[in-house]
Order: structure tokens, then C-alpha cells, then sequence
């Protein structure tokens, strides 16, 4: 097993502090994955070595390809941009990776629940500054509303999923479904039209896989709608302009136009990270001058990487859910087993989010990822360790 040279209250106090603060204070996690990194480089490199996995290596290989991508930029001095503002992402998955795996199962566990806590307590947030008129759409105090409500989604869909732990239905029961309603109610108020259809596909797919009963979808629904209209009745201003043109597509029908017109001119490594402004050629004709990305991220890692980076970024995912899939199916019965089910329902939800905007390049979204990669790793890690043992024990 992995062990750390330092108290694990250390860690495991950061990884609290960091599981809360996502859309809160960009500056405090930041600061918490960047102590949690530096606390994994003075760790012995024999222990470091045990926690790489093959994630890992995907990770680090569309790291590569992004790096390799960097070099060869048409726009160099904009594209070396990526190097301290992806940075931290790259570390964090090394770093939060090799502690989950040094915790033990209940403090695994813990942070989990607090990530969901924490993701309400912002929603919360939110929902008040929207109630208050102080933004259009709910969203924190260091994100936008497509950051905000994309958190909460991969939050919510790690929620509804959890519901089938005995622990929340015999201890939580009432608080967990006001936690993902409160969470739910915070979506609805950003706006994000897909992300909503996106969390109603959540809870469908859990109430398919009987992870959750009807009864809690009706109370979270039930709660949320009351939050929501409440939110609604106090500020009206977008959700009107939503109702009047509800057709509107945010500009993606001139971007996809756009991307039609660049798709064969750099198909191998791209023009470069970053470098939307500079290559996007139908500028005048969108709606919203401060668009800056593609909107979608398949799009947005091809003409950033190329086929190269897209190759990459599909190898990376389907490294991921393999690697999740093959766990459920060795341990049908285990708890652990909803654990890394809600993980997956979770990234499911980032992936399908990611044809609207975007996370894997996200100062914020992308530290969420390493953390819910980082969960799904340590399960399989002490899976395979578990049954190594007991091979061990039978062959004495």
C-alpha cells in the first residue's frame, strides 16, 4: 500500500477545504491544490510511483499532446499561456490521486460528502445573489454561470447516484434529497438549458438503475421546483428573455459555421491552445462579442491539438469509463460499487455538458475532474490491492 511521509489531517484537512471551495473562492482552490502539490513533491518517489496509473498515463499523454501542441503554435505567445493556467490541473492529478489513495475508504468517503455539501452551500450562494438581483443568472462569487452550473451538475449527478448508499438512507435520507434539491434549484436558476435536461436525464437513468426510489425524485423535484419559482418571482429578467426566444442558439450556429470553414487548415496539432480570438474568422457576425471558445469542447480540443489531442482526449475517456466498468462488474454487490457508479454517472454528465462548453481545460472544472478521476482511481486501486491480499492469505 501507498504511504505518505507527512500526518494524513494534513492532506486530508486540505482535501475538505478544497472539496468545498470549487466556485466559491477561485483564489482559495487554487491555493489548496497548490499546497496539496507541493506536499506531493516532497513525497518519497518510490511511493509516488505506485500511485501512477494507467488514468494517470492517459492524462498525462493528452498533457503531451497539449505541450507538443504549445511548441508548435501559430500563436506561440498565446498559446504558452496554457502552461501556468492548465498547470495546476496536471499536478492536481497526480497530487489529489496519490492522497485518496493513501486515505482509507472512510475518508474517501468523507470528502465526497462534503464535495456534495460544499456543492449546495454554493448553489445556496448563488440562488441568494440571483434572489437579490445582484446577477441575471445564479452563479457564485468567482465564476460565471456556465462554470456554476456545470459544477453543479457533475455534483448532482454524484448525489443522485449516492441515494442508494445504505448510510444516506438510513442517517441522511431527508437531508440528502434538500442537499440535491438544493443543488438542482441552483442549475434551474443558471439557466443552462442543457445542463437542466442534462440532471432530468440523471435522475431518470438513477430511477432506471434503481439507485434512486421515485419517492426522493418527487421530493428533490418537488423542492427545487419551490426554490426555483421562488428565485423566478424575484427576478424575472432572463428567464423572460428565455421564454420570448427560445430558439436562440448562443451563436453556435455561426460557430459551427466557422468551424466548417478551419476544419482541414492544421488537422495534425492545431493552431495552438488559446488561440479561439486569433483564429475565429466570422467575428463580426456574432451576437455576443465576448465569446471566447468554441462551446463546445470537442471542437475546441481539435483546433487547439488537433486530430492528435482529440485522439488523446477519446483515449482518456474511454480509459476512464473501462476502467469504471470493470470495477462495477467485479464488485456487483460491494457499496464501493455506487461509489464509483455515481463517479461515472458523474463524468457521463461533464462529457455530455462538454458539447455546450467545456471542463478539461477549465481552471475550475478541471480541478472537479482530477478529483473525481482521482476517487474512481483509489477504488480500483484498493480493489485490486484487497483481492492481492487475499491471494496472499490463500496461497499461506
Amino acid at each position: 500500500m501507498i504511504s505518505s511521509r507527512f500526518d494524513l489531517r494534513i492532506p486530508f484537512y486540505l482535501m475538505i477545504l478544497l472539496s468545498v471551495s470549487f466556485v466559491l473562492s477561485i483564489f482559495a482552490m487554487q491555493l489548496f491544490a497548490g499546497i496539496l502539490a507541493i506536499l506531493w513533491l516532497f513525497e518519497k518517489y518510490s511511493e509516488k510511483r505506485k500511485a501512477v496509473d494507467r488514468i494517470v498515463i492517459f492524462i498525462l499523454i493528452y498533457g503531451l499532446v497539449r505541450l507538443a501542441a504549445i511548441i508548435f503554435s501559430e500563436y506561440p505567445s498565446v498559446s504558452v499561456q496554457s502552461l501556468y493556467k492548465e498547470g495546476l490541473f496536471y499536478l492536481s492529478i497526480f497530487s489529489i490521486g496519490f492522497y485518496v489513495k493513501v486515505f482509507d475508504e472512510q475518508k474517501t468517503r468523507q470528502i465526497i460528502y462534503l464535495f456534495i455539501i460544499g456543492a449546495a452551500l454554493n448553489s445556496l450562494i448563488g440562488i441568494a445573489r440571483f434572489n437579490l438581483g445582484f446577477v441575471e443568472r445564479a452563479e457564485s462569487f468567482s465564476s460565471g454561470y456556465t462554470v456554476f452550473s456545470v459544477y453543479l451538475l457533475a455534483a448532482f449527478g454524484v448525489a443522485v447516484i449516492l441515494s442508494d448508499l445504505v448510510e444516506i438512507k438510513e442517517k441522511y435520507f431527508y437531508l440528502h434529497i434538500v442537499l440535491s434539491a438544493i443543488i438542482l434549484a441552483g442549475m434551474v436558476s443558471s439557466l443552462g438549458r442543457a445542463n437542466i435536461g442534462i440532471s432530468i436525464l440523471i435522475l431518470l437513468a438513477g430511477v432506471f438503475l434503481k439507485k434512486i426510489k421515485i419517492k426522493q425524485v418527487f421530493l428533490i423535484c418537488l423542492v427545487a421546483v419551490i426554490l426555483a419559482f421562488i428565485s423566478f418571482f424575484n427576478n424575472s429578467t432572463e428567464a423572460t428573455h428565455r421564454v420570448e426566444a427560445p430558439a436562440q442558439l448562443s451563436d453556435r450556429d455561426i460557430l459551427y459555421k466557422a468551424a466548417a470553414e478551419l476544419a482541414w487548415e492544421h488537422p495534425v496539432l492545431g493552431f495552438g491552445p488559446r488561440t479561439f480570438k486569433e483564429i475565429f474568422p466570422l467575428k463580426d457576425e456574432l451576437t455576443d462579442k465576448g465569446v471566447g471558445g468554441w462551446h463546445n469542447e470537442l471542437l475546441q480540443v481539435y483546433f487547439e491539438s488537433g486530430l492528435a489531442g482529440l485522439l488523446a482526449y477519446i483515449i482518456l475517456m474511454v480509459g476512464i469509463f473501462s476502467s469504471g466498468i470493470s470495477f462495477v462488474k467485479r464488485n456487483k454487490a460491494e457499496e464501493n460499487t455506487i461509489i464509483v457508479f455515481s463517479i461515472l454517472v458523474s463524468i457521463a454528465a461533464l462529457l455530455l455538458s462538454a458539447f455546450f462548453s467545456g471542463f478539461i481545460d477549465s481552471p475550475v472544472l478541471s480541478i472537479v475532474f482530477a478529483l473525481l478521476v482521482s476517487v474512481l482511481a483509489a477504488e480500483n486501486y484498493r480493489d485490486k490491492g484487497n483481492k492481492n491480499d487475499l491471494i496472499k492469505a490463500a496461497s499461506k
